[in-house]
């Protein structure tokens, strides 16, 4: 559902203006930077046509504009401006380039594509069916056909074009009307439940309606979600928790979501959580190949890590402003303060950080009934998430010489971790549960690892004790499941989380280049010497 071949038709921007990030922009400014990079030119020409009335200014970006919007394909914002000018078709009465590259690419027609950018970029009010009409001669009842996006996007060669209307819902916040018709097509079973769950989820995550987590957790239990349906809900639930300033934690579910499946998209998402984190040069060895050639933010990205030095940035700061203001984006903020508390701190103020990441388990108040059993019916849920193995025994195998569980600094990223004496506490082998109840501090989140009397980090191995079992209900694995115990291991632990927020404890393991964060109980993990 949020597959690359259908990204292609996501490159438009969210409007969210902030007073801070306000300001003039002429077209000699726009010129002078396209000649620089021509991608960064786009939102300061969008600027000019916004604000320039009428003349010979407006007209000129007005053609500069649609130009570029061709050569980076950004094809929504140039379908709309040919919309706006007439030029859909030509003067045969041949569609445009851009028209028919994209109908061709989604699988659709030229009309059916049309139909929902121009129903699905207005308010959606809800739609309740009149009754049916008697034919006058034949006396046949005649249903009523819904209006548009309804219409289109029930037929199934239109299937490809939910997406976008969902993108064009989240653009303009019309969060109501996208859930008139997310719950209008789920009812006509044209979206299968590993489609709907992502979205679900995704707008709940945009609307701030409802509590994300409890979304993705339930989400989470159905037991038929395909592993790019994993990926998108943890790909998700990475976000909101990065909108929260939860920067750690939101890089480990990014990377989490990479391994279920789109591991370019979780190393991009986990190299932008590095670099505000300060920590550029982990960032840069994480990137690796392009996952979304000609977005502002990769662009960027590469630059600042190729650049030795700040003098380029100049030019770029009038775009960068926009950008932040109207698509706000990590590697946006790093670049416009330099990084330090200052970039996380406008980062935060333009995404709008929310207060809490509650964790609640039960479904109460977060949909009606009716809707959850649709959504995950009873008998197709797991008694836990696909990423939680608090029903799972494991053994934790480690080295003689340990002596101490410490509270690390997890500074580089996957790197050695910095440990230090006063956060160390003597421990002897038991279960995770009498460790965490020694160690654990009066803190949001923390992360443990073993030491030795030296005070260095050692290496453990993770196993589970019940071998290769389905991930959360203790059914046979079938062989295209992927997941953190669809085989015993041995993992090795990288670090113990305790989030005190969601009262839980987090085991981060690792096999070559699968990596989970997964929710433990405690008491069923048991300390084993070598």
């Amino acid at each position: 559902m949020f597959s690359k071949r259908k990204n292609v038709v996501l490159f438009f921007l969210t409007f969210s203006f902030f007073p801070s990030l306000s300001f003039a922009v002429s077209y000699e400014e726009a010129y002078e930077l396209e000649k620089l990079s021509p991608v960064f030119a786009i939102p300061l020409y969008e600027e000019v046509v916004r604000s320039s009335g009428t003349g010979d200014f407006r007209k000129t970006a007005s053609s500069r504009l649609y130009f570029l919007y061709e050569k980076f394909n950004k094809y929504i914002p140039a379908i709309q401006y040919q919309t706006r000018a007439g030029s859909l078709k030509n003067k045969k009465g041949e569609w445009s380039s851009l028209v028919k590259t994209l109908s061709d690419g989604l699988g659709v027609t030229p009309f059916s594509l049309l139909a929902v950018i121009n129903s699905c970029s207005k308010e959606t009010p809800v739609w309740e069916p009149p009754e049916p009409t008697v034919h006058p001669e034949t006396g046949e009842l005649i249903q009523p056909t819904p209006p548009d996006p309804y219409r289109v996007l029930s037929k199934k060669e239109n299937h490809s074009l939910i997406r976008l209307c969902y993108s064009l819902k989240m653009k303009q916040k019309d969060f109501e009307g996208w859930d008139n018709v997310f719950f209008y097509l789920f009812s006509k079973d044209v979206l299968t439940k590993d489609e709907a769950l992502p979205l679900w989820v995704g707008s709940s995550i945009q609307s701030g309606k409802g509590t994300p987590y409890k979304r993705v957790f339930l989400s989470g239990r159905f037991k038929e979600l395909s592993n790019e349906s994993k990926s998108d809900l943890l790909f998700l639930y990475a976000k909101f928790l990065r909108q929260n300033g939860k920067f750690e934690s939101s890089t480990r579910y990014f990377l989490t979501s990479g391994t279920y499946a789109s591991s370019k998209r979780g190393k991009w998402e986990t190299a932008k959580n590095l670099l505000l984190m300060d920590r550029k040069k982990e960032a840069c060895t994480m990137i690796g190949d392009s996952f979304n050639a000609g977005d502002e933010s990769e662009i960027l990205m590469k630059k600042i890590c190729q650049s030795g030095n700040w003098d380029w940035i100049q030019a770029y700061l009038p775009a960068l402003k926009i950008l932040m203001r109207e698509n706000p984006d990590p590697v946006f903020a790093y670049a416009l303060e330099g990084g330090g508390r200052e970039a996380i701190d406008l980062f935060l103020k333009q995404v709008g950080a929310k207060a809490t990441d509650k964790d609640d388990d039960s479904e109460e108040d977060s949909e009606s009934a009716d809707i959850l059993n649709k959504l995950i019916p009873p008998e197709g849920r797991n008694k836990f998430p696909f990423w939680d193995a608090r029903d799972k025994e494991a053994d934790l195998v480690v080295p003689d010489r340990a002596k101490y569980l410490c509270k690390v600094i997890r500074r580089p990223f996957f790197g050695t971790p910095s440990i230090q004496p006063q956060f160390c506490k003597e421990v002897s082998p038991g279960s995770l549960e009498t460790l965490l109840s020694i160690v654990a501090e009066e803190e949001e989140e923390a992360s443990f690892a073993f030491a030795d009397p030296a005070y260095l980090p050692l290496a453990v191995k993770w196993i589970w004790k019940n071998g290769s079992e389905s991930e959360s209900n203790g059914e046979p694995a079938l062989a295209k499941v992927l997941g953190p115990s669809s085989e015993p291991g041995p993992w090795n632990l990288e670090y113990i989380v305790y989030r005190k927020i969601l009262n839980r404890a987090y085991a981060e393991i690792r096999m070559k280049d699968r990596y989970f964060v997964v929710s433990v109980k405690p008491s069923y993990v048991i300390w084993n010497k070598n």
